[in-house]
């Protein structure tokens, strides 16, 4: 690990005003939301899928899951299976998934209609959210999604053909077949993506690799260097928070390498700097920062970090570990990149805050 330091404390007020957006009462209780270029997409208690139009606030039905978390559901280890949202950028797309749990579908919300079936096989799917993104790539949104423990597919969202899948093994473990996936994280660009995995025995170990090579040259790309990169390992503990700032530097959250030692900070690695070598390769990419503070969740906006934590909303200078400005009160949810806002989604309402650029 690199030299560690405490980021360096200036309380300054976050610029802008947190406005509250009041949802619609027939939205009843909305579960989860997912920014989109046309808007926010909500799930609401009973399956229903709601679009808030990004101009007029206008909400419009346009589709129902069938998706729920199963009436028999044990948490393991305070892993509580639960309903996620997740939405294509353009918004043509929406998947509810179940995190800690195994099954979810991907919804046409021009149609309504169920494009891509999801289910992973099970194993230890207890223990990670249920892995799912989207991604735009050749003009086509492709939904990402583990259906084995340490296999990833990537599928046409509109048609549900297969884009491109990891290699299965048989008999043979390359260092990239024995992560078990979580939650997937693409680069603001797509060009790599992050896997919040484990490894027996088990340890916390985030692993990249180069998105835009798999999906263009698929199965054979995984037979040269295909950018595969360890993070370091954290013994267990995973589902912890990551962000990407641009397409080479990846965020990971807390200092220490055992779950009972772990302190609040940001440890940040620089991808583009990771030396080529054979497939599967586990070299660690250069850790160019470290630093003390932030915790809970993390976004990236215009080079800075931010972290949201029962405390609130603070800002971070990620090349020197400054604390920019903190917002008590404010507990960012989502991210909505394409208006430039935080947003928390609360008892009364949708909570926003724009960014400093985006104030700008």
């Amino acid at each position: 690990m690199a030299p560690t330091r405490c980021g360096d404390d200036a309380p300054l007020p976050v610029p802008g005003t947190v406005e509250t957006i009041a949802l619609p009462a027939e939205a009843g209780t909305v579960r989860d939301i997912a920014p989109t270029d046309r808007g926010i997409v909500l799930l609401c208690d009973d399956g229903r899928i709601l679009r808030r139009d990004a101009d007029s606030g206008r909400c419009t039905d346009v589709a129902r899951t069938t998706v729920t978390v199963p009436a028999d559901a044990e948490p393991w280890c305070d892993r509580v299976q639960t309903l996620r949202l997740h939405a294509s950028r353009d918004g043509a797309f929406a998947a509810v998934v179940i995190d800690f749990g195994r099954t979810g579908e991907v919804l046409d919300l021009s149609t309504g209609r169920v494009t891509v079936p999801l289910e992973n096989d099970g194993y230890q799917s207890d223990t990670v959210p249920f892995s799912l993104a989207f991604i735009e790539h050749a003009g086509r949104v492709v939904v990402l999604h583990r259906t084995e423990w340490n296999l990833i597919e990537a599928t046409d969202a509109a048609t549900g053909a297969q884009v491109a899948r990891m290699p299965a093994t048989d008999g043979d473990f390359p260092a990239w077949s024995d992560h078990f996936h979580g939650a997937l994280h693409p680069s603001p660009a797509g060009t790599r993506i992050a896997s919040d995995a484990w490894v027996w025995h088990p340890l916390g170990r985030p692993v990249v690799w180069n998105l835009d090579q798999w999906l263009t040259e698929g199965e054979r790309a995984w037979s040269g260097d295909i950018g595969w990169a360890a993070l370091p390992a954290c013994a267990y503990h995973w589902n912890r928070p990551l962000v990407w700032l641009d397409e080479d530097r990846l965020v990971l959250s807390g200092l220490g390498d055992d779950e009972q030692e772990l302190l609040p900070g940001a440890r940040v690695f620089d991808l583009g700097r990771r030396e080529p070598d054979g497939p599967g390769a586990t070299e660690e990419p250069p850790e160019i920062e470290t630093f003390g503070g932030p915790e809970g969740r993390f976004f990236a906006a215009d080079g800075l970090l931010y972290s949201s934590s029962e405390s609130g909303l603070e800002i971070w200078n990620p090349t020197t570990g400054t604390r920019l400005g903190a917002l008590a009160g404010f507990r960012p949810t989502h991210h909505d990149l394409t208006r430039g806002e935080l947003l928390e989604l609360s008892a009364g309402g949708l909570r926003r805050l724009r960014t400093a650029a985006a104030e700008a």
